[in-house]
């Protein structure tokens, strides 16, 4: 029996939807809307859609053994924008998630960075495709404000999973605890007898949920420091911020970053990681700079200090993501020593 997961196993939730449903969350903040997109037409005067919003769209490809493709952004009248990027793509989208608030004092740098963050949840996603129109920039809200709004993603993605609909759940990809299951044969797009349950996948590490470092870093400051900036002076020392992933670097003359024995790098790449980078990964892996994670599968190790010619290289090929140093990249407030 094969040990691969059927492709459509993170959306199956939404085969069965029907009309649409609304439901706010017992704790202050998210307010989750979910309908086919046929529906959204005649919803276009509720109030979650005609607010600031961020939304995420999803589409099933044409075969069985592609993965389902999403989109994600966000719009000061959420709504009209998601209607306005349906109707200019060129794919078929199917259902629609909308992620928006309630309360009052809810604006669109709040969605801004919320777009950030659930984009950055999908672009990790190994079962999922993100279709990317553009890469968002992260808004600099406040450091309260950016509390508050990484609790949201936590609390929105709980209310999700309390509707249902699990596709922003982390999906194993490989070992023993994998269940064994495939895909039915398909006699159309929308015809599948049997898909693996959600409830039945072991817990995995998320790539994207906001958490505190590990005991590896307890002495690296919670609190985020600047993002990384061309005009920083040499010597300067950064640490990792995507995902739980573990990794500090220093800036060397000449624009180079040298990147500490130890750090952590995502083994998972985005199918949107140009081919240089992934064939830069695949060298430092073949001559034994990358090892695997002696306890994570989802991760890579450094076995010795090594120098990226470029920020922006170093970020791409630790994360196996399109983001940008800037956004990864934070200076360590406090000196911070190696991993091992």
């Amino acid at each position: 029996m094969s040990n691969k997961l059927p492709p459509f196993a993170s959306v199956r939730s939404f085969f069965n939807l029907t009309d649409p449903v609304k439901q706010r969350a017992r704790i202050w903040v998210p307010t989750i809307a979910v309908m086919r997109v046929e529906d959204l037409p005649y919803e276009m005067s509720s109030a979650v859609l005609n607010a600031p919003g961020c939304y995420v769209a999803i589409g099933l490809p044409d075969t069985s053994d592609q993965r389902p493709y999403v989109m994600c952004g966000e719009g000061k009248i959420v709504g009209q924008r998601l209607m306005r990027k349906i109707d200019d793509s060129d794919r078929d989208w199917h259902w629609v998630v909308i992620f928006g608030c309630e309360q009052p004092g809810w604006y669109k740098a709040a969605v801004e960075h919320l777009e950030w963050r659930f984009n950055a949840h999908l672009e990790a996603a190994p079962h999922l495709d993100l279709v990317i129109g553009r890469s968002p920039k992260r808004n600099h809200v406040s450091e309260e404000e950016r509390r508050v709004l990484d609790n949201y993603v936590v609390e929105a993605r709980s209310l999700l999973v309390s509707m249902g609909y699990h596709f922003l759940e982390p999906v194993p990809v490989g070992g023993q605890d994998v269940l064994r299951t495939e895909s039915a044969s398909l006699a159309s797009r929308f015809d599948f007898n049997e898909l693996l349950k959600p409830s039945q996948l072991r817990p995995a590490s998320d790539p994207m949920m906001p958490r505190l470092p590990s005991s590896a870093f307890a002495r690296v400051e919670v609190n985020l420091g600047a993002g990384l900036k061309a005009e920083d002076p040499i010597g300067t020392r950064y640490r990792l911020h995507y995902g739980d992933l573990q990794a500090t670097a220093e800036k060397l003359p000449g624009g180079t970053l040298l990147v500490h024995k130890g750090s952590e790098v995502s083994a998972m790449e985005t199918t949107t990681l140009p081919r240089y980078i992934s064939q830069h990964r695949a060298t430092l892996l073949a001559t034994g700079v990358l090892k695997p994670h002696p306890t994570d599968e989802t991760k890579l190790v450094v076995t010795r200090d090594e120098p990226f010619e470029s920020p922006s290289l170093s970020a791409k090929c630790l994360t196996g993501s399109t983001q940008g140093a800037g956004a990864v990249l934070r200076i360590c407030t406090i000196d911070t020593s190696r991993l091992i």
